[in-house]
């Protein structure tokens, strides 16, 4: 009931920015048509920004039907829709609604001005992303902390976690961005079993509610020719999140990560090999496994369970070459490879978790299809959702 009413008063502040956004936006886009400085060029469809322009383009929108299959939250059924430039100002609205019957609840609202797709690869003064996201977990699985945690110790409970984020950007150049960031993240763990390892360790909000509000900061280098389905290109970025002991908040830590993308083309333009390398660590006291960093599953490891493997300290290695099979139908082959520690000083590249992947996609307009296949020597992953996982 309290995570509903978070949701209801986020939305009604959602809708009332709109409409403060509209109405600034579209005075400013008019007082630019009006403008008689510029004689002859083609100010009514565009918007100048620091003597860049950002072509306006055409309202455009896709609803998507979510049938999907995931060996971790199972069958899944929902929507996904997509609306571009309905207010005149380069905006877009991303809304998931999803449900799975093995227990996921995920419902998730994006808010970006101007889209992340229209931004890539342009200078611009500023850009904002809100984001609402609720994501629960009703038979969330927990093996222990550590790289050595056994797969025969797991266990299930519900993980309820609800998060709101603000983010402003700025272009720099037309790969140089910056990021600064608000984030409100709580996580409610509960329903543990009557045997459970984690109802009984240490601290005790692991069994209650880590709430925490930070600050980010990202810095990133973006050469890619697209933000959905890029051919060419490297991302290099780092990011520094800071959650002080502020506004109610119950968990205090730093984290610090970077990573490394890099895409281009083998033999046919249409053969890809795209690569990422992610490094991240906290720093704190005491921290509750609603904070660890998880690695496993659908983003990271896809041979192996939804958060398989939690620490402090994650690196994460995926590779894929993406090809062309057929009209709007693509192909996969790749492999993944992550390992945690408790501890930077720890660090090695022994006895990493690997595991081969195969998969398809189908290229949309505003976003891809995506199924995959991972094989551990654990489990066996399978994975029908959207979106490239790099």
């Amino acid at each position: 009931m309290e995570s509903v009413i978070k949701i209801k008063l986020i939305l009604k502040t959602v809708i009332i920015t709109l409409i403060i956004l509209q109405n600034l936006f579209s005075q400013d886009f008019q007082k630019t048509k009006n403008d008689g400085s510029n004689p002859g060029s083609l100010i009514t469809d565009t918007l100048e920004t620091n003597n860049k322009v950002l072509q306006l383009i055409n309202s455009d929108f896709e609803i998507f039907p979510i049938i999907s299959y995931d060996t971790d939250i199972g069958f899944g059924y929902g929507l996904k829709s997509f609306f571009l430039n309905f207010l005149g100002i380069n905006e877009s609205f991303d809304l998931i609604l999803f449900n799975s019957t093995k227990g996921e609840r995920w419902y998730r609202f994006v808010f970006s001005i101007p889209d992340f797709e229209l931004r890539q690869g342009k200078v611009y003064s500023y850009s904002l992303d809100l984001v609402v996201d609720y994501d629960k977990w009703i038979s969330n699985s927990f093996f222990g902390v550590g790289n050595n945690s056994s797969f025969s110790d797991r266990e299930y409970y519900t993980r309820e976690p609800f998060e709101i984020s603000l983010v402003f950007s700025r272009g720099f150049t037309k790969r140089f961005v910056g990021q600064v960031g608000v984030k409100y993240l709580s996580i409610k763990n509960y329903n543990f079993s009557d045997d459970s390892n984690l109802a009984e360790l240490p601290p005790d909000i692991n069994q209650a509610t880590a709430v925490y509000n930070s600050v980010n900061v990202n810095f990133r280098f973006d050469s890619r020719n697209s933000f959905i389905n890029p051919s060419q290109g490297l991302v290099i970025e780092t990011e520094a999140e800071f959650a002080p002991p502020i506004f109610l908040s119950n968990v205090t830590f730093n984290r610090f990560g970077g990573s490394i993308q890099y895409y281009t083309p083998i033999f046919l333009p249409e053969i890809v090999i795209a690569s990422r390398i992610v490094f991240q660590a906290l720093k704190g006291e005491n921290l509750p496994v609603q904070v660890l960093l998880p690695i496993g599953g659908n983003r990271t490891l896809r041979g192996y369970v939804q958060d398989r493997f939690l620490d402090k300290v994650s690196a994460l290695f995926n590779t894929e070459i993406r090809f062309q099979i057929y009209w709007r139908f693509g192909g996969i082959v790749g492999f993944d490879a992550g390992k945690v520690w408790s501890n930077i000083g720890k660090f090695d590249l022994k006895n990493w978790a690997t595991n081969p992947v195969f998969g398809l996609r189908f290229n949309m307009d505003n976003f891809i299809v995506r199924a995959d296949i991972g094989f551990s020597k654990e489990t066996t992953g399978f994975y029908f959702n959207f979106g490239h996982l790099f």
